[in-house]
């Protein structure tokens, strides 16, 4: 009885899954562009995986290095301000958890100003 009460009070009885799809359906089709996005960054930090496959980074994925007032910096753990590994053009940097995933980065080509 007291099913059949909330099936005539909200019209028609839907699971809690249906509307959890219908929600995450709507987001995905709105944020197309940012799913490509995220794709095409995990295809990216896949590369990067396979060729620095032999170094153990922990928490830390290696990304390309940023040009510095004119030279190569150096490669710094975001944690201490040491350097632990020399990666040629690629740094340690922390690893982005929201997406559970490596995430590459791109290098930045200008300075900005403060």
């Amino acid at each position: 009885m007291h099913g059949l009460m909330s099936y005539r009070r909200f019209g028609r009885a839907r699971s809690l899954r249906s509307d959890r799809t219908l929600v995450r359906g709507r987001s995905l089709r709105s944020d197309g562009e940012n799913a490509r996005s995220l794709r095409s960054d995990r295809e990216n930090a896949r590369s990067l995986r396979l060729k620095l496959g032999r170094y153990k980074l922990g928490h830390y994925v290696a990304t390309e290095r940023a040009l510095e007032l004119g030279r190569l910096a150096r490669a710094r753990s975001l944690c201490s301000d040491r350097a632990e590994w020399a990666f040629g053009r690629y740094v340690a940097t922390e690893l982005w958890l929201e997406l559970g995933c490596y995430v590459a980065t791109e290098r930045s080509t200008r300075l900005v100003a403060a």
